[in-house]
């Protein structure tokens, strides 16, 4: 009872935490750029990985955060931004392919590196369900690149491929 009290007295100081952690990072963007933002990201592990759980949460503005600053140079920051919005393109996939290029889909419409393999093919089986199911993400440019992705994924990786029942002629 007390661990559940001590949660719920927590979850939203650490809310606020992040929310004030979006809100600076979003004025140092314009005026620093984005490879100092991914600097001060690097040597802040605690905000980056707060700006990465409301991401992966689906709050609008640290999505925003993370696709602009998923652009910039450094491929350690840039990989763990394409990651959380990898997560976050499970539970928003409308807002997160919004923020992208069209280019950019096919590298976040991909796997998510936590996953292990049956989870794999069940949540890439899941998205491709969603964007079949939601008309308006089916008839976009980017809700088709992300579902070719995800298919691509599914059918040329070992995450697709099924254990079956073995020919006569492999016993």
């Amino acid at each position: 009872m007390h661990a559940v009290l001590a949660a719920l007295l927590i979850l939203p100081a650490t809310a606020l935490a992040s929310e004030a952690a979006i809100q600076e990072l979003e004025r140092r963007l314009p005026i620093d750029g984005v490879e100092t933002v991914n600097a001060y990201l690097k040597w802040r592990p605690s905000v980056m990985a707060d700006l990465h759980q409301a991401t992966a949460d689906c709050n609008p503005r640290a999505v925003d955060l993370a696709a602009r600053l998923s652009r910039g140079k450094d491929p350690k920051a840039t990989d763990l931004h394409k990651e959380s919005l990898r997560i976050a393109a499970g539970g928003c996939a409308e807002y997160v392919l919004s923020r992208l290029s069209p280019k950019e889909v096919p590298g976040i419409c991909s796997l998510v590196s936590s996953w292990t393999m049956s989870q794999a093919a069940r949540e890439l089986r899941r998205r491709i369900g969603e964007i079949d199911t939601n008309e308006s993400l089916r008839q976009t440019e980017r809700g088709k690149a992300c579902r070719a992705a995800y298919v691509d994924v599914l059918q040329n990786t070992r995450v697709g491929i099924r254990a079956g029942t073995p020919s006569p002629r492999s016993k």
